[in-house]
């Protein structure tokens, strides 16, 4: 609650949608492991890791007190480590957002149940018309007048791990070969190296925080998503862009394989790891491969009005699990079966 990050967003979601079935209070962390509970709670902890590598050596001394305790994490890699597995032995079940996050904490040796209950979106996303001439009236006449078809990118943070370098190769193998291709650029903040190397290469730079609202219609603004990123348990970016339609390119092989169509995903290589030193994930990822990559975005955009079909036909056969909704049954459920 104190430190607000992605993490926070996804809680809150839970937190709204578990409330329709339990009464539910919510602890910050740093408060967390110094309350005596009364009640035999059932304890949900959200983010586990974090939470438990500050806070294990004071829950184990109350395990008595509480009914259960349910962990919500994700695994960044194909593997996480030992003080990882380690901790998960404190809670009666994990949940996490994938099969990817499943199977890496399986095959790493977590012996609770390990629940994968994915992230939502609101049905507005799926429903809403599209609304970009609301906010971005200018990228939008531009791309009249240019005839340009419009790539965009997320580099939120970590741009190693959400695939800087290879939506930079991308982008230059691309505005080599065709003129019709432009990038749009999104980043917390105006400065940093990266946005100073897209803008010299002729990206549009977007910055700033956006309402969900404006998010919605800058995808709505674009004609593909590029999903570059090497790790992680799921990325929010890429089920978002498919609900506004977005042909969503990603490499073969990650978190976001549950939700993507297999006509978007791109051949990939393993990577040596995707945290460097990380004390919990400490497995390798894969990204795409730039060649490949380059090819399908090329064939999307020859075929853009059959792709942008393609996706809508798919997104009706998963949007029914991919809603909050959904979640917060599957949540309650869990802790139906953990009370």
């Amino acid at each position: 609650m104190w430190h607000r990050v992605s993490f926070t967003l996804i809680a809150e979601k839970h937190i709204e949608q578990l409330r329709r079935y339990y009464r539910v209070e919510r602890v910050d962390e740093l408060a967390f492991p110094h309350i005596m509970p009364m009640s035999r709670p059932v304890v949900i902890i959200h983010p586990y890791f974090y939470a438990m590598s500050r806070a294990s050596r004071f829950v184990a001394r109350k395990l008595h007190l509480y009914r259960s305790i349910i962990g919500v994490d994700v695994a960044d890699s194909d593997h996480i480590s030992n003080l990882a597995v380690s901790m998960t032995d404190y809670a009666n079940a994990m949940i996490v957002p994938s099969s990817f996050s499943r199977q890496a904490y399986v095959r790493s040796g977590v012996r609770c149940p390990v629940y994968v209950v994915p992230h939502g979106l609101d049905m507005e996303w799926y429903e809403k018309p599209g609304i970009a001439e609301k906010y971005f009236q200018d990228l939008l006449s531009l791309k009249e007048k240019r005839g340009y078809k419009y790539l965009l990118y997320f580099l939120w943070h970590s741009p190693e791990r959400k695939g800087f370098d290879i939506v930079l190769e991308i982008y230059k193998r691309l505005i080599r070969e065709r003129r019709d291709v432009k990038l749009i650029f999104k980043t917390r903040t105006s400065d940093g190296k990266e946005a100073k190397l897209m803008r010299s290469l002729g990206a549009i730079h977007v910055y700033g925080w956006l309402t969900e609202e404006q998010k919605m219609a800058l995808y709505d603004t674009a004609d593909i998503y590029i999903l570059a990123t090497r790790g992680g348990g799921f990325e929010m970016n890429g089920l978002e862009a498919i609900a506004r339609g977005l042909p969503t390119i990603a490499a073969r092989g990650g978190s976001w394989e549950d939700y993507l169509p297999d006509f978007l995903l791109v051949d990939s290589r393993p990577t040596p790891y995707i945290l460097k030193d990380n004390p919990i994930h400490d497995g390798k990822g894969v990204e795409m491969i730039v060649e490949k990559a380059v090819d399908k975005i090329h064939d999307i955009l020859e075929n853009l009005d059959d792709y942008k079909a393609r996706v809508r036909e798919h997104v009706d056969r998963i949007k029914h699990i991919y809603n909050w909704e959904n979640v917060g049954r599957m949540l309650a459920d869990i802790v139906s079966r953990h009370s």
